[in-house]
């Protein structure tokens, strides 16, 4: 048999956690054709003897719904080792959209965004839609889409603090069924975020419902994940025993100094759910700080009608918004915890200070000068908050139930283009799990990348990536285990990791001795091919 591609003399960690063990891979038609210790010839031959070839890593919660579609470069996701993202996390995707609202759900889903879209309208009608699209631009790496709760919401009732009609309820199980046969794997729930946070109990059950007739998933960033993080998970397991879906737990986290050290009886109230038959998964990034944006200091309430309505409420300092908001900014570890990452470029010269700060140079109070920085752009402002213990995220990190997802977005390493600091952890998540897992001595290897492949491939569904194995797609990554690390901090985050030398995408070496090669081979994975097997 001819081969187009051999990896040489390499490590293989196959996300199995099988123990180790060298071989060379043979890659032909875009498949792992066969993996030998013998002398082999192809067309082209990689030596990368001393380095690890492990399955490409598949970060299970991003952003980057629009990043396929952009008119420059994103390499952040790639340079990582990454080969497949899961858009449309935390209830706000691309789609689905609807004619009659398509400039709201524009308009919504820009505005969450850290990305510059250069003029991108990224809202699409459907899976089907976004996957013709992004097949047609051409594509570094893979992408497999959820439907956002929130979008669906605005598709169906516009942006309305109320629970749907009986036919509205309807229509949204029914688009939700259409999108989920076309291809979607599941659903995600962003219930700090409007219009998502505006839902009932009642109707996410209706919708679970939906997921489970499709064995598809429903990913959640949960009510409260701070002073009332236990209360947002009991809500989530009454949802899961009630509908029987399969629920993943998004970027697992304790929010706050009074909520420091209760990791374990986090994890112990999951794993007894889990051990009692629920079927409970989850994610998390390898971070003690966390970013969106800045209007989720403000009340759920403030956001109905959309930005202008927001606006609105802001200038003229509505009823309780003020003292909402200062509760909410304690909460998360008070002002000199939080740090303006981008504005959009309306206001540069604030981004890389705190809050505290800020309020400090405009002599306001801290609440004022975060009403006075929403306004001043429109609402559209980017915060990292720094606000968890690493004890505890160490604690999460253990768990083997538990992926890695970036919660970030494929983005420009060109200064001229992402012209902010963004979370490091669009730009070295993965690296930095690897670096911790070393550092700190948490795991072996092979149960590291597991984390990063194999189980994420099966809480997807995913058949055909996240284990080495011949006759599966080879979506693979090289790396020196002893030297991979992130060199991103939150003052330059901008900054390519090192250690991860090669990515091979549906066949090709799609990245290369620290840059992208000229094959975009990446596509749009669909829950029905890819569950087939199931």
């Amino acid at each position: 048999m001819t081969f187009d591609l051999i990896l040489k003399g390499g490590v293989v960690v196959d996300g199995t956690r099988k123990a180790p063990y060298p071989a060379n891979i043979c890659i032909a038609n875009g498949k792992i054709a066969l993996i030998t210790t013998q002398g082999v010839e192809a067309a082209e031959t990689l030596d990368i003897s001393g380095k690890v070839i492990a399955p490409g890593f598949i970060d299970i919660h991003t952003h980057s719904d629009a990043s396929p579609l952009l008119n420059y470069t994103v390499e952040s996701k790639i340079a990582q080792g990454v080969t497949t993202e899961i858009t449309g996390n935390c209830g706000i995707s691309c789609l689905p959209a609807t004619p009659e609202h398509l400039d709201e759900i524009n308009e919504y889903f820009s505005s969450q965004l850290e990305l510059p879209l250069g003029g991108l309208k990224p809202a699409h009608l459907s899976v089907t839609d976004y996957a013709a699209d992004v097949k047609a631009h051409g594509a570094s790496i893979n992408y497999g889409v959820l439907v956002g709760h929130g979008t669906l919401r605005l598709a169906v009732m516009g942006f309305v603090n109320r629970a749907p009609s009986d036919e509205e309820m309807e229509q949204l199980k029914a688009m939700l069924d259409r999108e989920l046969s076309r291809g979607a794997f599941g659903m995600s729930l962003g219930l700090i975020y409007p219009p998502s946070a505006f839902s009932a109990k009642e109707e996410l059950i209706e919708l679970a419902k939906v997921l489970k007739k499709h064995d598809a998933l429903l990913t959640v960033h949960m009510r409260n994940e701070g002073p009332r993080v236990f209360e947002a998970l009991d809500e989530m397991l009454e949802i899961t025993e009630k509908s029987g879906v399969h629920l993943q737990i998004s970027h697992l986290k304790l929010m706050g100094k009074s909520q420091w050290g209760k990791g374990a009886e986090l994890l112990k109230k999951i794993t007894d759910a889990r051990a009692r038959g629920l079927n409970i998964t989850c994610d998390q990034y390898p971070f003690t700080a966390g970013s969106t944006s800045l209007t989720v200091l403000m009340p759920h309430w403030s956001h109905e009608g959309g930005t202008h309505k927001m606006m609105e409420r802001l200038r003229i300092r509505e009823g309780t918004l003020c003292e909402e908001i200062g509760r909410e900014m304690n909460n998360r570890g008070g002002a000199d915890t939080i740090l303006i990452s981008g504005t959009h470029g309306c206001r540069p010269e604030y981004e890389g200070k705190y809050v505290s700060e800020l309020a400090k140079q405009f002599g306001l109070s801290e609440v004022d000068a975060v009403i006075k920085i929403l306004l001043e752009c429109d609402t559209s402002v980017a915060a990292v908050y720094f606000c968890m213990n690493e004890a505890d995220m160490l604690n999460i990190m253990r768990q083997m139930f538990i992926c890695v997802g970036s919660d970030g977005y494929s983005m420009s390493y060109d200064p001229r283009i992402t012209k902010t600091n963004p979370h490091p952890r669009n730009f070295s998540t993965f690296p930095q799990f690897l670096q911790t897992v070393r550092e700190h001595r948490l795991m072996p290897l092979e149960d590291a990348v597991y984390k990063l492949t194999g189980l994420p491939a099966e809480i997807l569904g995913l058949q055909d990536r996240g284990r080495i194995r011949e006759g599966l797609s080879a979506d693979l990554v090289v790396f020196d285990p002893q030297r991979v690390a992130s060199r991103s901090t939150f003052m330059d985050s901008k900054v390519r990791p090192v250690g991860i030398t090669d990515v091979v995408v549906n066949g090709k070496l799609a990245y290369h001795d620290g840059g992208l090669t000229d094959w975009r081979m990446g596509e749009v994975l669909l829950r029905e091919d890819a569950g087939a097997q199931r």
